[in-house]
């Protein structure tokens, strides 16, 4: 149904003046007033499906085809697959809930019948009615319609995203979002002219907190670039923690914190940007991930420059060691799959490659730092060393371990010298 036609079915159902609620006090234009719910045919609807819960699918699905038109049978049936993917536990739970005692809670529509507020439970409705024989001893009726104000007026696509994120975006709500989502949408309402003022008074959050997911998105959005996945955002899901803590950590640096003790410049904290992207991609986190980059004098690798460099220098050369197909093979080679599930299979493949190398390199470094720790207890770190070269199983010595074994006689030397002056 177009959008003229919309207009004038929901227009009639205002001038029948026959709503199913009334006295609904809900914000609108700066204010708040008071609105009447009506049982609108679900045909008379259509989609927002840049809806805040499902932005990062259909802005990764739209980068890959084309543009998803909700007016479009088969692209709804799409947008209502990512609504239902947004939270599979909780839609089928509601989903059992609208069977069994209907639509409780109105939803708030455009008067062109775009869904602002209700989008989840009107693709449930849509559903249970479709496959209304699954349910023979249920009267489902009342799930070809959507009970929802109509505001008054066909309002701009900024609006529109302004009156979604109010409505749908409120504390409560956000907490059943895939946490991606609200990073992006703060960065589309920037995009469309709002400050972080007027995007935190949407949000309910303060000013502060939407600076800082602007500046996280702006990292995702590099993480993306890095890997040449611009646009799929989908690629970003289950890694939200790990750029929290590297946004931190990145800003601590730019503003040269103390806690680093040697004269870091610009491109050490692009090489440790660029490494912790690669640590990302390969789901580190928690206190591994935080033990490469973390602004600390004693649990930071990137704090001491000597263990840094080394590990930098190291895991360089592990990335070098690693080949995968390029973007451009892949799809050449894959003309008709989905792009997110080709970059998730890339992603796990390089993972597998590469885990064994990370992994190594990042327990390497770490061993180091906690042997600086103990700088000052000679006793144990001559315990440790004996007992790991006591482990060497001297039949897989060869000359390629002479350079360190002439190293550690020397060390040893040293350190003889130096207890016998004593």
């Amino acid at each position: 149904m177009n959008k003229e036609l919309r207009i004038k079915k929901l227009k009639e159902i205002v001038d029948q003046d026959n709503p199913y609620m009334t006295g609904i006090r809900i914000r609108y234009k700066g204010g708040v007033g008071e609105f009447k719910a009506y049982q609108i045919p679900l045909e008379f609807l259509i989609y927002n499906k840049y809806n805040g819960r499902i932005g990062s699918a259909v802005k990764s699905f739209e980068k890959q085809n084309r543009s998803l038109n909700p007016e479009v049978v088969d692209d709804s049936y799409i947008i209502e697959k990512y609504l239902f993917d947004s939270k599979k536990g909780r839609n089928e739970s509601t989903l059992k809930n609208l069977v069994e005692n209907g639509q409780q809670q109105y939803g708030i529509v455009t008067n062109d019948g775009v869904i602002i507020d209700g989008n989840r439970r009107a693709s449930l409705l849509n559903k249970i009615y479709r496959e209304r024989k699954k349910w023979p001893n249920q009267n489902l009726d009342n799930c070809q319609y959507f009970i929802a104000v109509i505001l008054p007026e066909t309002p701009e696509q900024k609006d529109i995203m302004k009156l979604e994120t109010t409505y749908q975006m409120g504390a409560d709500e956000k907490l059943d979002y895939n946490p991606i989502e609200k990073y992006l949408k703060c960065k589309d309402l920037r995009e469309v002219g709002y400050d972080e003022l007027e995007i935190a008074d949407m949000m309910s959050e303060t000013e502060n907190t939407i600076k800082e997911w602007l500046e996280i998105m702006e990292l995702m959005d590099s993480y993306l670039e890095y890997l040449d996945y611009i646009g799929i955002y989908t690629r970003l899901e289950k890694r939200e923690g790990q750029f929290v803590d590297l946004n931190g950590y990145l800003k601590a640096y730019e503003k040269r914190t103390t806690k680093v003790e040697w004269g870091i410049d610009d491109s050490d904290i692009a090489d440790l940007k660029a490494v912790s992207f690669d640590y990302i991609r390969a789901q580190y986190e928690g206190k591994e991930f935080r033990s490469i980059a973390k602004p600390s004098k004693k649990d930071s690798i990137f704090c001491d420059e000597g263990i840094w460099k080394s590990f930098l220098d190291n895991h360089s050369e592990s990335m070098d060691r690693i080949n995968e197909d390029s973007l451009d093979e892949l799809y050449r080679n894959n003309p008709d799959e989905d792009l997110s599930s080709l970059l998730e299979a890339r992603d796990d493949s390089w993972t597998k490659k590469s885990s064994g190398l990370l992994k190594g390199n990042l327990n390497q470094s770490v061993r180091k730092l906690e042997d600086k720790k103990d700088a000052n207890k000679p006793l144990e770190l001559l315990k440790k060393a004996k007992d790991a070269l006591e482990a060497i199983n001297s039949d897989s010595l060869d000359q390629t371990n002479m350079y360190l074994v002439k190293e550690i006689s020397t060390i040893a030397w040293n350190f003889k010298k130096i207890i016998e002056k004593k």
